[in-house]
C-alpha cells in the first residue's frame, strides 16, 4: 500500500515537473514580448488580430488555439504582403494567454500520447542548445548593458546577428509548445473532430493569396510561375501546399455522395453532397498550386503519395501492375519530348525536363549543388556525431567544409532537413525526431466501435497521415521547418495524428503497442548519448569547436571600404594563416560623448589586447600581430561598453542598437565572410 501510494506521489511530482519547461518558456516569450515593443511599432491591424487571439483563449483556450492554427497561412501572408507584424507575435499572444489556465487544469484530464513523450524529449535536447548558447551573450550577475537592453537586441525585428543561435532554437520550440497546447486542447472525439477543420481555412487562405499572386504575375507578363504566397519561398509553400492537397483529396475520396442509410435524414445527405463538392472543388485548386510552385520535389511528392493511395485503395493486384506498366509507357513516351522541355523558355516545362531526363540527373546544376550541401553536412555529423555543430550553426560553418572546386559556395543551408537536424543536433536527436514521425504510423490503427460516427473519426486520421507523409518526402531536398510559419503548420497535423490514433486506442485499451515500446527504448538511448556528448562538450569549455559569428549586422560600403557595424559585443573568426589584423573603426558622437566617452575592447584569442578610447566620435586604425593556438582559427571578439539607436536620438528610423563600425583593410580572399543571418529564420 505504502509503494503504490509513494508511486503515485512520484508519478505527480514527475507530472508537475512537466510544467517547468513551459513557465521558463512562459517568461522567454515576456522578454520577446517586451523586445516586440521596444523595438518596433506594429500596425494597428496585427496588434488587433493578436489582441483579439489573446482575449478569446482567456476565456475560450480550445477556441483560441483553433482560431491561431486556422489563421497561421493568412497572418504569415500579411506578413510578407505588408512586412508588419507576423505570426510570431499572434502566437505569443495566444500562449501568454493560455499558459495560465493551463497551471489550474487538472493533469489526469491531459493524458500524454507516446507522440507527445518522444516530442518532450526532443524538446529539452533543443532547450539545452537554447541554454549553452545563451551562456555566450549572457554575464553573471548582470549584462554589460541593462538588461532591458540587452534583451531587446533578440533578433525578431532589428538585430541581424546577436543571438541568431537563440533565434534558431525557439522557433523549433515553439513548433513543439504548439503541438503540446493542440494536445491538451484536444480533449474528447468532438474537439478533435473539430480541430480537423482548420485545415478548411488554412486552405482558403492559402488559395486566396495564390491566387492574387498568379493574377498579378500573369498582369505583369511573368513566364516563370513560382508561387509563394502567403510564404516566403517555393519550396516551403510546395510543402504546406502538397499536404493539403493530400488531405483533401484523401477526404473526397472516401466522403459518400449520397448517405449510405436507407433510414438517413434528407439534410444529412445534402450536407454530405455539399461538403464532397466544396472538398472536391479544393482539392483541384490546390492541385493547380502545386503544378505552379514550380518545385520538382513537390511534383515528385505529390504523384508518389498519390499513387500510394491509388494502391491502398484499389487492393487489386492486376490493376495496380497495368497502372505501373502505364505510368512507365507514359515515362518512356515522355523522354521523347526531353529535348524540346530543355530548350523551352518556359522555367516550368524545362524544370519537368529535367524530371523526364534521367541520363543527364547527374550534371543538373540545383541537385550537384545539393549532393554538395548533403556531403558538408554528412562531414559535420561525422566530426561531431552525437551532439553536432549547435542549433542554427549549419548556415554559418558550412562554408568551412569544402572543397576547392565548390568555393563559391558560402553561407547556406544543408536542403535536407534530416541531415539539418543531425548536423546541428547530432545523430541521436535526428533519431529522436525520426521516432516522433513514426509513432505516427502505427502498423494497424484498430478501433472496435464500427458505429457511423466511429468510422467518420478514424477516416479522417487516415488523410492527415497522407498528407504529412508527402510533407516528409518535400524535407529530403528542403528545410521548411526553418520557418516559423512552417512550424505552425507542421505540429499541429502532428497532434491531430498522434491525438486522433490516441482516441481510438482508447477505445480498444490497446495503448501501448510492441511498436511504441521499441521505439521508447531508441529514443531512452539516444537521449543519453546526447546528454553524454553535451557533459563532454561543456567539461572541455567547447560548447561549439566550429568557427561562429555573432553581433555584426549586413555589410555596408563606405568609400571603398567594406564596413559593419556592431552592436554591443561581436565575435567573428579568422584563419590560422593569418598573421596581421589591421581594422578601421568608427564611432558617432551619440554615444561617445564627453565626459565618459566610449570605450571599445579588443580581446584575441580570449585575451585582452587593447582598450581603445573615443571622445565625440572619431575614426582610429588599429593594427594586431596574430598567433593561432595549435593551429586552430584565431577568435577576435570587441565589445562596446555603450550604444545607441538612430531612431532613439532622431536622426533617421533604423531602430538597431548600434556600438561601432568596423571594416578589414587588409581582407584576403581566403578570410571567411561573416554574412547576415538568412531572411528566412527571420520570417
Amino acid at each position: 500500500m505504502a509503494s503504490c501510494l509513494s508511486s503515485k506521489v512520484w508519478d505527480g511530482v514527475l507530472l508537475q515537473s512537466r510544467k517547468i519547461p513551459l513557465f521558463v518558456f512562459f517568461a522567454i516569450l515576456l522578454v520577446e514580448l517586451s523586445a516586440f515593443f521596444y523595438n518596433s511599432p506594429l500596425d494597428l491591424f496585427t496588434l488587433l488580430i493578436a489582441g483579439s487571439l489573446f482575449l478569446l483563449t482567456i476565456f475560450k483556450p480550445f477556441w483560441g488555439v483553433w482560431g491561431f492554427v486556422a489563421l497561421v497561412p493568412f497572418l504569415n501572408g500579411w506578413f510578407v504582403v505588408k512586412g508588419i507584424g507576423g505570426t510570431s507575435l499572434a502566437f505569443t499572444a495566444v500562449f501568454l494567454a493560455w499558459f495560465p489556465r493551463y497551471l489550474l487544469k487538472d493533469r489526469n484530464s491531459n493524458p500524454e500520447s507516446p507522440t507527445s513523450s518522444f516530442t518532450f524529449i526532443f524538446a529539452i535536447i533543443v532547450f539545452l542548445n537554447l541554454c549553452l548558447c545563451s551562456t555566450r551573450f549572457v554575464e553573471w550577475p548582470m549584462p554589460s548593458r541593462y538588461w532591458l537592453e540587452w534583451a531587446s537586441s533578440f533578433p525578431f525585428f532589428t538585430q541581424a546577428d546577436s543571438l541568431w543561435q537563440v533565434n534558431a532554437a525557439l522557433i523549433l520550440l515553439k513548433g513543439m509548445v504548439l503541438f503540446r497546447m493542440v494536445e491538451i486542447e484536444i480533449t474528447g472525439y468532438q474537439h478533435w473532430r473539430v480541430f480537423t477543420r482548420t485545415i478548411y481555412v488554412q486552405a482558403v487562405c492559402i488559395i486566396g493569396f495564390s491566387l492574387f499572386q498568379l493574377v498579378n504575375f500573369k498582369a505583369n507578363g511573368v513566364s516563370y510561375i513560382g508561387l509563394s504566397l502567403p510564404f516566403s519561398d517555393i519550396h516551403s509553400f510546395g510543402s504546406t501546399v502538397v499536404l493539403l492537397f493530400i488531405v483533401f483529396i484523401v477526404i473526397f475520396l472516401n466522403t459518400p455522395g449520397k448517405n449510405r442509410s436507407n433510414n438517413a435524414i434528407l439534410s444529412r445527405s445534402v450536407k454530405n453532397r455539399f461538403e464532397r463538392v466544396f472538398v472536391g472543388l479544393v482539392a483541384l485548386l490546390l492541385f493547380f498550386l502545386c503544378l505552379y510552385s514550380s518545385s520538382r520535389v513537390t511534383w515528385l511528392a505529390m504523384g508518389v503519395v498519390l499513387f500510394f493511395v491509388f494502391v491502398q485503395r484499389v487492393k487489386n493486384k492486376t490493376v495496380i501492375l497495368f497502372s505501373v506498366t502505364a505510368l512507365l509507357l507514359v515515362y518512356i513516351a515522355g523522354n521523347f519530348f526531353v529535348p524540346r522541355l530543355l530548350s523551352s523558355d518556359n522555367q516550368s516545362l524545362y524544370r519537368l525536363g529535367t524530371i523526364l531526363n534521367v541520363k543527364a540527373v547527374t550534371s543538373d546544376a540545383t541537385l550537384r549543388i545539393r549532393y554538395n550541401l548533403w556531403n558538408r553536412s554528412l562531414m559535420m555529423v561525422k566530426e561531431y556525431p552525437l551532439t553536432g555543430i549547435g542549433i542554427g550553426n549549419v548556415y554559418r560553418n558550412i562554408q568551412f567544409y569544402k572543397d576547392d572546386t565548390e568555393n563559391q559556395l558560402q553561407a547556406e543551408n544543408s536542403h535536407n532537413y534530416y541531415l539539418q537536424i543531425a548536423a546541428e543536433l547530432g545523430v541521436p536527436a535526428l533519431i529522436v525526431f525520426l521516432c516522433i514521425l513514426f509513432s505516427l504510423y502505427p502498423k494497424q490503427a484498430k478501433s472496435a466501435i464500427r458505429n457511423e460516427q466511429r468510422f467518420s473519426g478514424k477516416l479522417f486520421v487516415k488523410p492527415f497521415r497522407y498528407g504529412l507523409g508527402a510533407y516528409l518526402l518535400t524535407m529530403l531536398t528542403g528545410h521548411p521547418l526553418l520557418l516559423t510559419s512552417q512550424q505552425f503548420l507542421f505540429w499541429p497535423v502532428v497532434a491531430i495524428i498522434s491525438k486522433g490514433q490516441w482516441l481510438q486506442q482508447e477505445d480498444t485499451q490497446d495503448r501501448v503497442s510492441a511498436k511504441t515500446g521499441i521505439l521508447k527504448q531508441f529514443v531512452v538511448i539516444c537521449f543519453s548519448l546526447y546528454i553524454l556528448g553535451f557533459g563532454m562538450n561543456v567539461y572541455r569549455h567547447e560548447p561549439w569547436t566550429m568557427p561562429t559569428t555573432y553581433g555584426f549586422y549586413s555589410m555596408e560600403k563606405w568609400n571603398g571600404t567594406d564596413m559593419r557595424w556592431m552592436s554591443g559585443k561581436a565575435e567573428y573568426y579568422l584563419p590560422a594563416k593569418r598573421k596581421k589584423l589591421l581594422l578601421k573603426v568608427v564611432a558617432l558622437p551619440f554615444n561617445s560623448r564627453q565626459p565618459e566617452g566610449l570605450t571599445l575592447t579588443v580581446s584575441i584569442n580570449n585575451r585582452e589586447v587593447d582598450r581603445v578610447h573615443f571622445l565625440e566620435g572619431g575614426t582610429r586604425i588599429l593594427s594586431y600581430t596574430l598567433n593561432s593556438i595549435n593551429g586552430r582559427d584565431v577568435k577576435i571578439n570587441f565589445e562596446v561598453d555603450r550604444v545607441f539607436r538612430p531612431a532613439t536620438v532622431g536622426i533617421s528610423q533604423d531602430s538597431r542598437l548600434l556600438g561601432v563600425a568596423i571594416g578589414e583593410l587588409n581582407r584576403l580572399p581566403v578570410a571567411p565572410v561573416m554574412p547576415a543571418i538568412p531572411c528566412l529564420l527571420l520570417k
